[in-house]
């Protein structure tokens, strides 16, 4: 939109909280197109001068320095708002993190109330909110429901490109013991990205080496967010890559990519 744009990140690289991978292929987009990003910088003050903004901060050198704009967009996540709503008068436990404490089911510590939303600090995602609301529906209802599997659920950052993912990032899948496998997907290779002129990013899908299922996936690429529902399905319901490399996607679309991966999870990738 012609509009400059520089990015001040605390962390030591773009969305810390993605797969490394992520990471590094948002970066590289992001100075392709002319944005400036400062990663592992702490911003020591914002003065509003009325017609621009001035930010003072200091660099991954300890260089102090300032940067000038016409709008600062402050990113600094947000917290329960649980403050003042008498949850102590009514028996509601809060966690030491500021969070209402709740069980599987949204049941709170007070037998009538129940919690769903942000303020249960869980995933705090709309979609998720919307989940937790049919869990504790059903659970008041006396229906039966399903637990959340918080860690697996799908989420999105709406940039360009697109980044989407799930589960277990590689490093924190390594970490925590399992053995795995792994494979990458090219966009570049992809015959609907270059008919949709955004040929950057790439499908990465997490596996168990032993069972097969799929422990995480991380995309980057035009509308990526798209691909999601399938890995997730697939991840609810505990389909090995084996059976997922049976599953025919259409030709020529961007959920080709996930068949090509799922092929190079188990006997190799036709088509790369």
């Amino acid at each position: 939109y012609g509009v400059r744009v520089e990015i001040l990140e605390f962390a030591d690289r773009a969305l810390p909280n993605e797969d490394a991978a992520v990471s590094a292929e948002l970066q590289r987009h992001f100075r392709r197109r002319g944005i400036t990003i400062h990663t592992s910088t702490r911003v020591a003050t914002v003065t509003d001068h009325g017609e621009c903004v001035t930010v003072s901060y200091t660099g991954v050198d300890g260089t102090y320095a300032t940067t000038k704009a016409a709008r600062a967009f402050i990113c600094i996540g947000f917290c329960p708002n649980v403050e003042g709503i008498g949850l102590d008068v009514a028996g509601v436990r809060v966690t030491a993190a500021g969070a209402v404490d709740i069980d599987d089911y949204m049941r709170t510590s007070a037998p009538h109330i129940y919690a769903v939303g942000d303020v249960t600090a869980k995933v705090q995602l709309a979609h998720v909110a919307s989940a937790q609301g049919v869990v504790a529906a059903e659970t008041i209802g006396n229906v039966q429901t399903m637990p959340l599997d918080y860690p697996m659920m799908p989420r999105v950052t709406f940039c360009q490109p697109q980044v989407a993912s799930f589960g277990l990032t590689e490093e924190q899948a390594r970490a925590a013991g399992h053995r795995i496998r792994v494979a990458t997907f090219p966009m570049q290779a992809s015959a609907k990205a270059h008919g949709l002129g955004e040929r950057g990013g790439f499908i990465k899908m997490i596996a168990d080496d032993e069972h097969g299922e799929l422990l995480g996936a991380h995309l980057v690429g035009s509308e990526v967010s798209e691909l999601l529902p399938e890995l997730t399905l697939a991840r609810l319901w505990d389909l090995t890559v084996t059976e997922l490399a049976r599953n025919v996607h259409t030709h020529p679309t961007l959920g080709e990519g996930l068949q090509e991966c799922f092929h190079a999870l188990t006997e190799g990738a036709i088509n790369l």
